[in-house]
């Protein structure tokens, strides 16, 4: 049976690439933002040793799935290195970017990657940005600033300024990360590049932990983490597959999902209300991810 779905699976990613990779993000944001749920519900302050830990439990767990696997595709290991080695620096950069700015300013700096990766996109291709893809990605942003609401205010603008540098680095690393994973390919299982991830992962953080030399611990610490890990996993499996089948520029619109299925989470979990320009922020990014949706939809 489960043999049979698969084969349907791979068969409709043949035949429909696109539509497929479209539906693998769309899932991976829900994924994403249960995980979102973990992580604020578990009020985590020491970032590198809850990175390292939930690292170490997706190893863990993925290398006990795929025993028989073969992990080291000789050819696609360059790309498959660049890849998650950026992702895991631009990481990096975003945490600690968060500790000089507020949340809200990160989020919005962060999801300029949409721009970004179709800028690189056009200028490695040589053919011009899709206007219609662009005016959706800024659609969609308005609709974050809305939502996130930024403060603009600081003690210390120097500070300031470096934790926006650290999340438009992290930005525009992670959007040429995203893109050359187009060069892995759908032959090698999404898992096994997940598995390098955490790997890097495990290297960065254990090196950032040791600078901080902090440690925390707190009753439900290890339910959080579980929780966080598993649904990073699921997420990070379904959505690298989704960036080996497509360049990322024609699926990062989708991104902006995360944001709605947060919102609905939110009110169901935390009883949070969104304010009027909260609610106008929502329909501007429902309005982007439909209208690419529709635009997709056309595309053969």
């Amino acid at each position: 049976m489960l043999k049979k779905i698969t084969i349907s699976i791979k068969q409709l990613e043949n035949t429909h690439t696109l539509q497929m990779a479209i539906a693998y993000m769309l899932i991976a944001y829900f994924f994403h933002a249960v995980q979102a749920t973990f992580y604020k519900c578990g009020h985590f302050t020491v970032v590198p040793q809850f990175m390292f830990v939930t690292s170490f439990i997706s190893f863990i767990t993925l290398h006990l799935v795929q025993f028989n696997q073969n992990m080291y595709p000789k050819e696609k290991m360059p790309h498959i290195i660049r890849s998650q080695v950026g992702i895991g620096i631009g990481t990096l950069f975003y945490f600690y970017g968060v500790n000089l700015i507020s949340l809200s300013e990160a989020v919005i700096l962060f999801c300029t990657n949409s721009i970004w990766s179709q800028i690189m996109v056009s200028i490695m291709n040589k053919e011009g940005i899709t206007k219609s893809r662009l005016f959706n990605s800024i659609l969609c942003i308005i609709g974050v600033i809305l939502i996130a609401n930024p403060s603009f205010q600081s003690k210390d603008p120097i500070q300031h300024i470096i934790g926006c540098l650290c999340i438009l680095i992290c930005s525009i690393i992670q959007s040429y990360a995203f893109i050359i994973m187009k060069q892995i390919g759908t032959q090698i299982p999404s898992s096994v590049t997940v598995t390098y991830f955490n790997i890097i992962m495990l290297f960065l953080s254990s090196l950032q932990q040791q600078y901080i030399a902090k440690f925390e611990y707190f009753e439900g610490y290890f339910f959080y983490t579980l929780g966080f890990s598993t649904f990073t996993l699921l997420a990070q499996i379904i959505k690298f597959r989704a960036q080996t089948m497509v360049t990322y520029d024609k699926i990062c619109n989708y991104s902006y999902s995360q944001m709605i299925y947060i919102i609905i989470i939110d009110f169901f979990v935390f009883h949070s209300i969104l304010s009027i320009n909260g609610a106008i922020g929502a329909l501007c990014i429902i309005s982007g991810v439909y209208k690419q949706l529709r635009e997709d939809r056309q595309i053969k």
